[in-house]
């Protein structure tokens, strides 16, 4: 391996959400809890990126900057090479995250008090995005079928032919629960969403993480995108999220410039130097590293699985098809929500995102984040396990 993904790294050497003391003890009750809550990673960003960011510190002056042509070309050539996704250049239009395109879209997509779908268990920011601008929020829940998430395609028919429900909040690869959709499970959702002229916002942020032999099929390549937009960004894929912005795909010249003309009007379309220089270094350089990190990240997949198969802790897991997130199964400890989530953070001392965030759905779950060196993951495990054994002994 050219990479060394078994590195530790000390993250509290910088105010780092995921490992401070402060943030683990407000949600976790426990500051010595081992953090893998927040989805980013504790592995170090492609050589290639680091140089590019030293390189651009270096240079002294960090003024207002244009982005050039090159980044642009280094975005379309990496969607086209990897997954044959043919970009048009003027489709693109440049947000600050992910989530504020997210609720740019549905604020032009639909009114206050309209319906928008999301398919839970999923990310739970955005049910808080739904709220605060002012929407409700419509579940057409996913279905667990031996092991196995499925789309209510039924009830997504449902749902999209109220006439309230104007827009579809499509999570793809799916967080937390590791599906990977299927080019025929999309043209079925473009289908419905067509027929009943709901906009679909694709969150594909978890994109290039999938494992063979699955693949990522990105939405836009099998809608014509006439009533849709994909969100993106390479902040997940090679750990810059502190560092780079996102990228939202609006084919419909239409909504394309509703959404430049927000943009410009509150004047959050600015160009921010290193952000620039980090995705630019990652989407020319950074193909290797991630070829490398997938194989990596399944293997600490096929490490936890092993490990629960040898160890009968009551704790199953969901096999991922892609992200760099474990949906682990605890229904079999027979614990409610709270009871779940005090145990983990206070007896196995582990401080994962509770499955009740992403939805009732999720409750007897949680979500663990394993873009981690391996021996933190089997750390996390050995304790797990002698917190299950004290429970079984004393129930």
């Amino acid at each position: 391996m050219k990479f060394n993904f078994d590195e530790y790294v000390d993250r509290n050497e910088y105010p780092t959400l995921k490992w401070s003391k402060s943030f683990l003890a407000e949600y976790f009750g426990n500051e010595n809890a081992i953090p893998m809550s927040v989805a980013d990673m504790d592995l170090k960003s492609p050589p290639a990126v680091i140089e590019a960011l030293q390189k651009r510190a270096s240079h002294g002056i960090y003024g207002y900057e244009y982005r050039p042509e090159s980044f642009y070309n280094a975005m379309l050539a990496w969607y086209r090479d990897r997954y044959g996704w043919e970009i048009h250049r003027e489709q693109i239009e440049p947000s600050p995250s992910i989530l504020s395109a997210v609720s740019i879209l549905i604020n032009q997509h639909s009114d206050e008090g309209d319906g928008v779908i999301i398919q839970p268990p999923v990310f739970f920011e955005f049910r808080m995005v739904i709220r605060s601008n002012r929407r409700k929020i419509v579940r057409n829940p996913l279905k667990l079928v031996n092991g196995h998430y499925q789309i209510d395609f039924e009830d997504l028919e449902r749902k999209a032919s109220d006439p309230n429900n104007k827009v579809l909040i499509l999570c793809s690869p799916h967080n937390p629960v590791g599906r990977v959709w299927t080019r025929v499970e999309l043209e079925q959702i473009s289908e419905i969403c067509k027929r009943h002229n709901v906009f679909v916002i694709a969150d594909e942020i978890h994109g290039d993480f999938v494992f063979s032999p699955h693949h990522f099929v990105p939405y836009l390549s099998v809608d014509d995108g006439d009533n849709s937009a994909a969100c993106l960004s390479p902040g997940k894929t090679f750990n810059i999220s502190g560092v780079v912005d996102a990228i939202t795909v609006i084919p419909n010249e239409n909504h394309r410039r509703l959404f430049h003309d927000f943009t410009h009007r509150y004047q959050i379309n600015r160009v921010n130097v290193f952000a620039t220089a980090a995705m630019e270094s990652a989407y020319r350089e950074g193909g290797e590293w991630l070829n490398e990190l997938l194989k990596y990240i399944r293997g600490n997949v096929d490490f936890i699985m092993e490990y629960l198969n040898q160890n009968d802790n009551g704790v199953s897991l969901i096999d991922p098809e892609g992200t760099f997130l474990a949906w682990l199964d605890f229904r079999k400890l027979g614990l409610d929500a709270r009871e779940l989530a005090r145990f983990l953070a206070q007896d196995a001392k582990l401080a994962l995102a509770p499955g009740h965030w992403f939805g009732r759905e999720g409750a007897g779950f949680a979500r663990m984040t394993i873009g981690c060196p391996r021996k933190t993951i089997q750390k996390a495990l050995e304790n797990l396990t002698l917190a299950t054994s004290k429970l079984r002994k004393s129930s």
